[in-house]
């Protein structure tokens, strides 16, 4: 039988360093019932898969509380709790970084000029440095001992080992100063070196805190885009209503300035829109009646009424956030391992401060005993698993953000992961390469008659059709008449095209075919026209009357606008672009001239799509797909890398890992530059993080010393980690 189980994302409060995910991971996947849980340390959200039969969130509640995590569960606004519960801790966190510094300030100071002080200035460093240990530092002492009952470790058992060693090593000094013999060094106190970690840990914090806030801005962005009530018109009365309480069909008020608060249909005005944040275009657009308009985007200049289609988590920009919101949440392979490696790193660092201390007291005898406790402390406080923790959650939050603003959503981190290993973009070009429309580009008149009256008559016959091209002509064509003759008889005629009769005249608009209901034999100069554009592989809508060929139009799927230069960025990037379409060949090879493509296939199925994929991958190349339509779907989800175009199906968005809300073709290739920068801003990290720790840790335990003479003070080492860690987020900021 199939397990029952539900997914949940939730806020988690009073983390403090990327150990303490794997804290709260173990501590939830510890309980019957919970397949999984899986922390994102800088989002401070938990995504868990349980089974509420057998479990319920009051027990993850219980689970988490004993050890210092609040899981955010509220009947009201998870968000606004959540963010009240930090704006405490935050707050709190400030109040211990002041008084830490101004306390630590004269203990450096003091220290730094009596680097031997009397027993009258110990006591003073003593009193200075109490409100520091028992105040600022007391939420590492108190974590670190929660979870030490319970048999865990995190980054704060490292930071209140090694402060507590050098404040308790300094207090026995202080109060016996023969009791720890060496060298006549052994009165030596460390108070400056217990205050100043903390004080520097502290800063570190509270700078990665507004540094994770930064990475993690465009989502907020995007929320604050919801407005919270509604003016809804009730006849000829407004209400002002909360948004939850609009349903579809209700009709609301949309005053200039004003967030438009759902997804739905204008009935009456038109007016400018922003929706930059939306499709990541920088220039309104007009909406008029008839037209669609979406929640989030704002009215600039005029009144609007619109007709409510979706509300709440139903419109386009709920399910975005929603959509960002996983995408944040999710881990890429190279993230497994490297929580695989933090689960271990602290108790691992503990064992290495223990044999530095071993080493240093008995096989190094000849050393005052002060040494073997210095270079353990080093050794504790030097070690930085947050670095390594932010990695890549903090790389992977700035450019989904960024993505998002850019109107790029990305489904998952794997996402973007492999959509930067692409080498080879397969394109549609319906849709994709062009415009997905057909548009007029010339009209001929072989014919006698006004061009006018021709023109006229042209657009009120193709205008009652509802065929793509009869369309297209409808709206290309141009007439200086004010009048629109009204056709009367009309008649679809299967395969060829339409007819009907204005005034007393009968017309027929169609393809070449429709010559065959007049019999009409085309000219020299009409088949010379036919001909030229067959080669253009244009469509042609040619117009008659029972006796002669009166116009011609010629239509084609024009490139879109940037076409050319997103296939120049793609191959100045190393990627080759591939257009593979099931036009005929003709048009595909007119379309791949005028983009710049020199590879192309045609007449191809949804089957030999993907087929394509398989035999690109199967010769090593990564690969992605770009595409809109139902036919595309199959070689969208074969793709290393599926990127749906905005516009395009439920289905393409359904079998992308990638989807675009504009539509526009730069858009793939900034998605696809993008990646490749996220991947090498994570490596970039990664590397940082782990050649930090391999290097600073035999640095801290006294590597050195036989060389130089020197041991790493125990506050430099505190200062290199918190260091480790803001460096780390400020890289992956490059990203915004």
């Amino acid at each position: 039988m199939k397990p029952v189980y539900t997914d949940i994302t939730l806020p988690v409060s009073g983390m403090s360093c990327a150990a303490c995910a794997t804290s709260v991971e173990s501590m939830l996947t510890s309980l019957n019932g919970v397949f999984s849980a899986s922390v994102n340390y800088a989002t401070s959200t938990v995504h868990i898969r349980f089974n509420p039969l057998q479990v319920s969130l009051d027990q993850f509640q219980a689970a988490l509380k004993p050890i210092g995590y609040d899981l955010v569960i509220s009947a009201g606004d998870e968000d606004e709790t959540f963010e009240q519960l930090e704006l405490k801790r935050h707050n709190t966190l400030r109040r211990r970084l002041v008084t830490a510094a101004v306390f630590s300030l004269p203990v450096f100071v003091i220290s730094m000029l009596w680097h031997h002080p009397s027993t009258t200035v110990q006591w003073l460093l003593l009193a200075l440095s109490l409100p520091v240990i028992f105040y600022s530092g007391q939420g590492f002492y108190l974590n670190a001992f929660r979870l030490g009952v319970r048999g865990k470790t995190n980054m704060d058992t490292l930071v209140s080992i090694g402060t507590a060693a050098a404040f308790v090593l300094s207090l026995i000094n202080t109060l016996f100063p023969d009791f720890i013999p060496g060298d006549g060094i052994s009165a030596y106190v460390y108070y400056e070196s217990a205050v100043v970690i903390i004080t520097l840990i502290l800063l570190g914090r509270f700078l990665e805190e507004r540094s994770r806030g930064k990475a993690s801005a465009a989502i907020s962005r995007l929320m604050h885009l919801q407005p919270q009530t509604a003016i809804r018109l009730k006849g000829n009365n407004q209400e002002e209503v909360a948004i939850r309480h609009l349903l579809p069909g209700d009709t609301v008020l949309i005053r200039p300035g004003a967030v438009i608060p759902v997804d739905g249909i204008v009935v009456s005005g038109g007016s400018w829109i922003e929706e930059s944040m939306m499709s990541g275009e920088p220039v309104p657009v007009f909406r008029k009646t008839g037209d669609q308009v979406l929640a989030g985007t704002i009215n600039k200049d005029s009144v609007l009424q619109v007709t409510t289609l979706k509300t709440g988590k139903e419109t386009t920009l709920s399910r975005i956030i929603a959509m960002v919101d996983e995408a944040q949440n999710s881990k890429p392979p190279v993230q497994l391992l490297v929580d695989k490696i933090s689960a271990v790193f602290v108790p691992a660092v503990i064992l290495i401060s223990i044999a530095t201390f071993i080493v240093w007291a008995l096989i190094i005898p000849d050393q005052p005993l002060t040494y073997a406790i210095v270079t353990s402390i080093s050794v504790l406080i030097i070690a930085c698993p947050c670095a390594l923790g932010l990695a890549t959650p903090t790389a992977l939050i700035a450019a989904i953000g960024h993505g998002a603003g850019k109107g790029i959503l990305f489904r998952d981190a794997e996402s973007i992961e492999t959509a930067g290993k692409t080498d080879v973009l397969v394109i549609d070009k319906t849709g994709t390469l062009t415009k997905g429309k057909p548009e007029l580009i010339q009209v001929h008149y072989p014919g006698n008659g006004s061009q006018d009256q021709i023109n006229s008559t042209f657009s009120a016959l193709t205008a009652l059709s509802a065929h793509p091209l009869s369309a297209a002509v409808a709206r290309g064509i141009s007439t200086e008449s004010t009048v629109i003759p009204e056709v009367e008889e009309f008649t679809d005629l299967p395969g060829k095209g339409i007819t009907g009769k204005v005034g007393n005249k009968r017309y027929f608009a169609g393809s070449p075919a429709v010559l065959k209901e007049t019999g009409i034999v085309p000219d020299k100069e009409v088949l010379t026209i036919l001909s030229e554009y067959d080669k253009q592989a244009a469509s042609l809508v040619l117009l008659t009357d029972s006796t002669e060929i009166l116009a011609i139009a010629a239509l084609s799927d024009t490139l879109r606008d940037d076409a050319v230069q997103a296939v120049e960025a793609l191959r100045s990037a190393g990627i080759e672009p591939y257009m593979v379409t099931g036009d005929n060949q003709a048009s595909a090879a007119q379309i791949a001239r005028l983009a710049g493509i020199t590879r192309f296939r045609a007449t191809a199925s949804p089957e030999d799509k993907a087929a394509i994929v398989r035999e690109l991958q199967a010769s090593g190349r990564k690969v992605a797909v770009a595409g809109d339509g139902i036919n595309d779907t199959i070689a969208l989800a074969r793709a290393d890398a599926g990127i749906a175009m905005g516009g395009g199906t439920d289905a393409s968005r359904e079998a992308a890992g990638i989807t675009l809300t504009g539509h526009h073709l730069m858009q793939v290739a900034e998605t696809i530059l993008l990646s490749r920068k996220t991947n090498k801003i994570i490596k970039e990290n990664l590397f940082w993080a782990f050649g930090y720790n391999v290097i600073a840790i035999p640095l801290a335990a006294g590597l050195l010393f036989p060389f130089t003479g020197l041991l790493l003070n125990p506050m430099i080492a505190s200062a290199a980690m918190a260091f480790s860690s803001v460096s780390v987020v400020l890289n992956s900021l490059r990203l915004r």
